[in-house]
């Protein structure tokens, strides 16, 4: 896959528009990907952060394209996921890195790992299994 068909995916899809996903970076192993903060993703408007749904869905969607083999096939199928939130996901642009650690015939793990300026201090990291369809 390439970033410009992937891309192409994302925009195809009105939940990926919706929260704005733009592909940065694409190999075998893992996507990089990018989400603008804006109000309609804002969870708690006090602090101006995102809300917990919002950060757990963006990484599902770009781990859920990190297993595909082929930008065309049809979407792997969540057996289960585990989210740990870290820190708070304050206002600005959120980046998720999808990787995945094993991948046979029938199943895939993906871990995630979010941040907003700092890699090294992350808003949340998950573990996701997909059923390969």
């Amino acid at each position: 896959m390439n970033i410009i068909d992937l891309q192409a995916r994302c925009d195809r899809v009105p939940f990926f528009r919706f929260l704005g996903v733009s592909v940065k970076e694409v190999d075998d192993k893992h996507i990089l990907a990018h989400m603008p903060f804006t109000d309609r993703l804002m969870g708690n408007p006090v602090l101006k952060t995102y809300h917990g749904g919002v950060i757990a869905s963006f990484m599902e969607a770009i781990a859920s394209l990190c297993v595909l083999d082929d930008v065309n096939a049809p979407p792997a199928k969540p057996i289960n996921l585990t989210v740990d939130y870290l820190r708070p996901g304050f206002a600005g642009t959120l980046s998720t890195r999808a990787t995945i650690t094993k991948k046979g015939r029938r199943m895939a793990s993906v871990e995630t790992v979010a941040w907003l300026e700092d890699e090294t201090k992350p808003v949340a990291k998950a573990l996701f299994h997909f059923l390969l369809v």
